[in-house]
C-alpha cells in the first residue's frame, strides 16, 4: 500500500496491525491513540483491546505467536488474525505511522461531522460551534511526527523511558560474537557482529559452501540463533541433508540414503530435540529467473510472517548469483559493478534487519601453480572481484588451499579485510568433511600457524 492510498480500508489495518506485533514503538502509538470507535468492527476492536491489555502490562508488543495464542479463545478474532497473518506485505514503519496520523484524521473528522449534525438538528448552534472549533485546534496541534525543536527539559522524563525501551528491547536479541573457528574468533574478541556483512571468497572445490553452513550449524546449535540460509545453487535435498549431518556429524551420504544404524538414530534424534536455535533453508528453483536482492529482503518479510520472530544470521550461498535491487540490466562490462551494488543492498539490508549477513563468493583464478604456492593467499588486490567487494563489506575472509593441503584435508584462512578489528597472518585449520564439519579443531589445535 503506497502512503497516499486511502487508509480507510481493511488493508491498511491489516499493515498497521502487522506493524503493531513487529515494532513495539508503533503498538505504543496504536494503543495510546487508537479508540475502538475508530475501528469498522467488533473484531477490530476487541483485538484492540487484547494488543491493549497485552502492551499494557509487558510494555512491549506481543509477537505473532504470541496474539495467536492469546486471541484463541475467540473464534471471530483468531480469523481476523490469520486474514492480518495472510494479507499483510510488512510496510516500512516510517509510512505506516504516516499513514496512522491520516486515518486518525479522516476518522475523528467524520465522528466530529456526525456529531455536529446531530446537535444542529437539535438546535443546539452553540456546542456544534465548539465542537467545530476544537476539531480545528485539534486538527492543527495533532501530530505523531517528532517536533524539529526538541525541548530537552519537557522530553526529559519521556526519553528516558523511551531510551529505556529501546536498550530492553534490543537486549532481546541474543548477541552474534563467533565465527565458530578460534583464530577469528581470537581476532574479532568477542565483538558483535550483528547489522555486519562477511564474505568467504573461495575458488571452486575448496568448500565455502562448508564453511557457510558451518557457521549457520554453530550458530543454531551452539548460540540458539535464529538462522535462515538462502541456497543459490545446487538442490535443496543437497543442502538439507548436508545440514541435517553437520548436526550430529555424521556422513551426509549415509543420511540422504537412510543407511544410518536405528540406534545411532536415536541418539541423533535426542541431540536434534536438544538444539535451542533453529534453522530455516529458502532454496530457489535452478532454472528460475534471476534472483535479485529483493528477493532476499522478500524472503526475510516471509521468514518474519510465517514464524513470528526474526533471523539473527542469514546465510547466502552464492552472491555472485545474486542481482541487485536496481532492475538494471548489466552488460558483461557493468558486472564488477553489479557485484558491488549487490554487496551495498545486502549491507544495507544487513543493518535493516539487525542481522549477520554471511555470504559466499567464488573468485575466478585459474593459475594453478600460484594456488599451489603455500605463501600465497587471495586478497583483495589480486583477486578482481574482491577488489569490487570489499568497499561495503565488514569482513573478507579467504580461503586458500594447494593440492597437497587438499591431500592432508587441512586450508589457511586468510583476513583479507576487516573493518574492526587487525587483520592478523593467515592460519591454518584442519577440516573433516566426510562427516560434514568444516572446522576440526581438534587436528587444528596441532598445526602450526601460517607466518
Amino acid at each position: 500500500m503506497a502512503k497516499e492510498d486511502n487508509v480507510l480500508t481493511e488493508d491498511f489495518l491489516f499493515e498497521l496491525y502487522y506493524a503493531c506485533f513487529t515494532y513495539d514503538y508503533v503498538c505504543s502509538l496504536v494503543c495510546e491513540y487508537m479508540q475502538k470507535s475508530y475501528l469498522p468492527g467488533r473484531d477490530f476492536q476487541a483485538l484492540q483491546g487484547y494488543l491493549c491489555k497485552y502492551f499494557a502490562e509487558h510494555k512491549s508488543s506481543p509477537t505473532l505467536n504470541i496474539i495467536s495464542q492469546i486471541v484463541s479463545v475467540n473464534r471471530e478474532v483468531s480469523a481476523l488474525l490469520e486474514d492480518i497473518k495472510d494479507c499483510a506485505e510488512g510496510v516500512e514503519p516510517e509510512i505506516i505511522l504516516e499513514q496512522f496520523e491520516n486515518y486518525l484524521r479522516q476518522v475523528k473528522f467524520q465522528k466530529t461531522y456526525k456529531e455536529i449534525g446531530e446537535l444542529y438538528a437539535k438546535q443546539d448552534r452553540d456546542k456544534a460551534m465548539k465542537l467545530l472549533q476544537s476539531f480545528a485546534e485539534w486538527q492543527n496541534d495533532f501530530s505523531l511526527r517528532q517536533n524539529s525543536f526538541v525541548d530537552v527539559v519537557e522530553t526529559f522524563e519521556s526519553r528516558f523511558r523511551r531510551n529505556r525501551e529501546k536498550h530492553n528491547q534490543e537486549s532481546r536479541f541474543k548477541p552474534i560474537t563467533r565465527f565458530y573457528i578460534d583464530g577469528l574468533d581470537e581476532m574479532n574478541g568477542g565483538r558483535d557482529l550483528r547489522t555486519q556483512l562477511t564474505c568467504l571468497l573461495a575458488p571452486t572445490g575448496v568448500g565455502k559452501s562448508h564453511a557457510a553452513r558451518w557457521i549457520g550449524k554453530c550458530a543454531s546449535q551452539i548460540d540458539g540463533l535464529n538462522v535462515l540460509h538462502f541456497q543459490l545453487e545446487g538442490s535443496e535435498d543437497e543442502v538439507v541433508d548436508a545440514y541435517a549431518a553437520s548436526l550430529v556429524s555424521c556422513n551426509s551420504y549415509r543420511y540422504s540414503t537412510g543407511t544410518l544404524k536405528d540406534r545411532e538414530l536415536e541418539r541423533m534424534i535426542q541431540e536434534i530435540k536438544a538444539m535451542s536455535g533453529t534453522l530455516k533453508v529458502k532454496s530457489f528453483p535452478k532454472f528460475a529467473n534471476q534472483v535479485s536482492t529483493i528477493d532476499i529482503k522478500n524472503g526475510i518479510a516471509e521468514y518474519k510472517k510465517i514464524y513470528g520472530i526474526s533471523p539473527d544470521v542469514v546465510i547466502i550461498d552464492s552472491m555472485d548469483l545474486l542481482t541487485d535491487s536496481s532492475g538494471r540490466r548489466w552488460s558483461e562490462n557493468g558486472e564488477r559493478h553489479k557485484r558491488v551494488a549487490v554487496a551495498n543492498d545486502l549491507k544495507d539490508l544487513a543493518g535493516d534487519e539487525n542481522v549477520w549477513m554471511v555470504v559466499t563468493y567464488q573468485a575466478t583464478i585459474e593459475n594453478r601453480e600460484w594456488l599451489n604456492d603455500e605463501q600465497n593467499v587471495l586478497t583483495e588486490y589480486n583477486c578482481s572481484e574482491a577488489k569490487g567487494l570489499s568497499r561495503p563489506m565488514t569482513h573478507l575472509i579467504t580461503l586458500n588451499q594447494s593440492i597437497n593441503e587438499m591431500r592432508e584435508n587441512v586450508m589457511r584462512l586468510n583476513v583479507a579485510k576487516s573493518r574492526f578489528f587487525k587483520k592478523g597472518d593467515p592460519f591454518k585449520i584442519a577440516t573433516d568433511y566426510d562427516n560434514e564439519c568444516f572446522y576440526d579443531r581438534a587436528r587444528t589445535l596441532n598445526i602450526s600457524k601460517v607466518a
